[in-house]
């Protein structure tokens, strides 16, 4: 019989959760959720999104996303590769599969994103074993499985590897990871996939060094070496001394709907800017979480990150109702990079992957012109050094040269007669104004 609802918890402190309230679906897969009378009386109760799931005495309407997904609810659950890793723990133990989102919450492991856990009882707190190994786990036989079974869903993997990755069933995106204690703390470990086209772990390691020196918040980051693969260690920012902290998505807050076809909501609300103007209202610091995202902004334009999609971005609630941004996290070159503009809106020419672009509403960041250009000029001579931050992180000769694609807007940035890139991206076609001034009166109206 399929379960149709289950109880949420604050497991912030992860000896004495706190049931919260009850989300369900009905028979359309749309959700809903309420506050428990009892919680709604205890000192400290937090909504779980201030916009969209707000404290109140009456059910609230979850409607279920184009992509299937639940707000708030679902940054606590696993998706792509912590899907996978679920399903395969639930086929070693002979367990059917999630039949629906509130199945797949409970399947979860409960180390996923944030202090939420779920239950059918509350009377019944989740389960949150402490079952994370150590990082000095990681062994190469255990890599090999995982190697082989991200190759290969059907492949083998033995109880001893099994131990070690199904802790990463809860985590969100596409590449494998699980999570491990390193130095008396949660990490998550990112491995490196069979089918990758360059060591994906050094190379985020590389650019995780290169935003540190531009002045971009980032978790404590190690890179390991076993038997000549390479394993990043990332801190997890949400686990603070045992406890955990609450964590909604850009993605969640923002609430994304289908976008125009005219692509106007790239330079409105699905955006960088969207993403500074939907926190201000609930943030601690809400101008110096707008410059930081308009750091991250010109960063990724930089080093060629335009996997930077809503769901790369988040917020940590430090009290009821305040927020601050998120340490960055997933900030990695793509191949493709050149030919692509970024996941989500820059400016007026929407995700145009220009710093053009990245001046043309830099006020919606709180930032006056001359400002904005200082965070540019920052970033572009810290991210121009690209090749030699690589090497000195240990990135082999071969993948350097086959990222060069990826910094192409760093390293325009450095020819003398380009200061400032003057492009701008219409309709998915560069326009070089320095070169055709001609065409500037064609370029479209910013909407």
């Amino acid at each position: 019989m399929t379960i149709e609802s289950c109880i949420v918890f604050d497991c912030s402190n992860p000896e004495a959760s706190i049931p919260i309230g009850r989300f369900g679906l009905d028979a359309h897969g749309n959700g809903r959720f309420g506050y428990g009378l009892r919680y709604l009386q205890t000192l400290g109760a937090f909504s779980l999104d201030p916009i969209h799931v707000p404290l109140q005495t009456h059910e609230i309407a979850i409607p279920r996303r184009g992509d299937g997904t639940y707000g708030v609810f679902s940054d606590a659950g696993p998706n792509a590769w912590g899907a996978k890793l679920t399903l395969k723990l639930l086929c070693e133990s002979n367990h059917r599969a999630p039949q629906n989102a509130i199945e797949w919450l409970l399947s979860s492991l409960h180390h996923g994103s944030g202090c939420l856990g779920f239950s059918t009882d509350p009377r019944t707190p989740p389960q949150l074993k402490n079952d994370i190994q150590s990082s000095r786990a990681l062994s190469a036989r255990a890599l090999q499985e995982m190697e082989a079974y991200t190759a290969d869903p059907a492949a083998r993997i033995d109880a001893e590897t099994a131990h070690l990755l199904f802790p990463g069933s809860g985590l969100g995106g596409v590449r494998p990871k699980t999570v491990v204690m390193h130095d008396g703390k949660e990490y998550i470990a990112k491995f490196s996939r069979p089918d990758d086209l360059f060591d994906v772990p050094a190379a985020e390691y590389a650019t995780l060094r290169l935003a540190t020196r531009a002045g971009i918040n980032v978790p404590s980051f190690e890179l390991i070496k076993i038997l000549n693969r390479s394993v990043l260690l990332v801190d997890r920012f949400d686990r603070v001394e045992g406890n955990r902290i609450h964590y909604a998505s850009a993605h969640s807050f923002l609430d994304p709907k289908p976008l125009s076809p005219d692509g106007r909501d790239y330079v409105t609300s699905f955006s960088y800017a969207g993403i500074a103007e939907i926190l201000r209202p609930y943030g601690a610091d809400a101008r110096g979480d707008a410059h930081e995202l308009y750091r991250r902004m010109v960063l990724n334009i930089m080093v060629g990150n335009v996997d930077d999609h809503l769901r790369n971005h988040a917020f940590l609630m430090l009290q009821p109702g305040q927020y601050r941004l998120s340490p960055a996290f997933d900030i990695l070159p793509d191949i493709e990079a050149a030919g692509r503009p970024q996941s989500i809106g820059v400016g007026e020419f929407g995700p145009a992957r220009t710093i053009a672009n990245a001046l043309s509403q830099c006020g919606r960041f709180l930032l006056t012109q001359p400002e904005a250009r200082e965070i540019i000029s920052e970033v572009k001579d810290i991210a121009s050094t690209w090749r030699d931050e690589f090497r000195d992180a240990g990135v082999a000769p071969r993948d350097i040269h086959t990222l060069a694609g990826c910094f192409s807007v760093a390293d325009e940035a450095e020819r003398p007669q380009v200061q400032v890139i003057n492009a701008v991206l219409a309709h998915d076609q560069f326009v070089e104004l320095n070169e055709a001034p001609q065409a500037i009166g064609n370029r479209p109206k910013p909407r």
